[in-house]
């Protein structure tokens, strides 16, 4: 999961919330002289960790109940670990994201309105006011510091859509272009099991063909109020239906020929009887540019984009300020072990 990128954390609407359960067993001088990790020349101490850590709860708590940490998930090198140990490593790259770009304030001209700064301070009052004396002694938590999370959360997110506005992602209609068709699909093999496909006899596969011709004979006639969906249940082609899929995908499904033999027709055009590999096809245009599908995918590409420049600079970043940061490093084990989600528990 530390390989992931990180969604840039932004709890300023939901410090307020109520605050139990997840906790350190500490009191307040040992929580606020315990560091919890380095970056650069700053330490980050496990009172500050909490803050975070308490937004994070509450909210998973909220849409998944409070068993949601125990629950073991498989990352992507293959290994399972629970929620809590998941949640718990985002929480170090999350707060570290944050410095990060904190750091860069300066050389994008990023600096705090009157207003803004006015705003952070009430906030931490009343996140303040929200906590009990015991909570104040479990996590180390005071005011000065609530206020310096609310700062350095305003600031990474001005940082963060500095840095956006710079790396403009410009995408055409063109490369984003999604074809919608109705493929009437006539299949020349059976398939016994997953994957198992085994080709039909020649005979059959004559008789699908000539089925295919028919079909599209009656489809394209005048004289013949058969429709192409309709047609599918009448012959019996179960695997027929509509595909919305750029001219890539289509190469993939069809191969380069037909795929080429698609995108030369027009809306409402009819192409048949064509051969693919699979069997036998009628096909129409529905839409050449299909103008919803295309804005969504332009949107998910652009956000992708966006993503991938995003993380690139905050790995430019982060060698700049700290070139050997790493998790097994940086991070004080002995701190990392007192966060705790659920009860009772220590992580070996």
């Amino acid at each position: 999961m530390r390989g992931k990128k990180r969604r840039l954390i932004l709890f300023l609407s939901v410090f307020a919330l109520l605050l139990t359960g997840c906790g350190t067993g500490k009191n307040e001088d040992t929580v606020k002289q315990i560091k919890a990790f380095t970056v650069g020349d700053e330490t980050v101490y496990l009172g500050e960790v909490w803050i975070y850590a308490k937004t994070i709860q509450q909210e998973y708590e909220k849409n998944y109940g409070t068993g949601i940490w125990t629950v073991e998930l498989q990352n992507e090198d293959g290994d399972t670990q629970t929620v809590e140990t998941i949640t718990k490593e985002d929480i170090v790259e999350e707060i570290l994201q944050v410095k990060v770009l904190c750091k860069k304030a300066e050389s994008y001209g990023v600096a705090l309105t009157q207003e803004e700064q006015d705003k952070i301070n009430q906030q931490a009052q009343e996140f303040i006011s929200g906590l009990t004396d015991a909570d104040k002694a479990e996590t180390g938590v005071t005011q000065e510091l609530a206020v310096q999370v609310y700062q350095e959360n305003a600031i990474a997110s001005k940082v963060y859509d500095r840095i956006m506005q710079e790396g403009k992602v410009e995408i055409s209609d063109e490369q984003c272009r999604q074809t919608k068709i109705y493929d009437l699909y006539f299949p020349t093999y059976t398939e016994e099991g997953e994957g198992n496909f085994t080709p039909v006899s020649e005979e059959e596969k004559s008789a699908k063909q000539t089925q295919a011709a028919e079909a599209y004979s009656r489809i394209t006639s005048e004289d013949d109020s058969l429709n192409i969906e309709t047609a599918a249940y009448e012959y019996g082609c179960t695997e027929s239906n509509f595909y919305t899929m750029s001219y890539e995908e289509y190469v993939d499904q069809y191969g380069q020929e037909l795929a080429d033999q698609i995108y030369a027709m027009k809306d409402g055009d009819y192409l048949g009887v064509v051969e693919s590999q699979y069997g036998y096809h009628v096909i129409q245009m529905i839409a050449l540019t299909d103008a919803e599908a295309t804005q969504n995918k332009k949107q998910e590409l652009e956000t992708e984009l966006r993503k991938e420049y995003f993380t690139q600079v905050y790995k430019d970043y982060l060698k700049e300020i700290d070139s050997g940061w790493k998790f097994s490093k940086n991070v004080n084990e002995d701190a990392w072990n007192m966060i705790q989600f659920v009860p009772g528990t220590t992580e070996e």
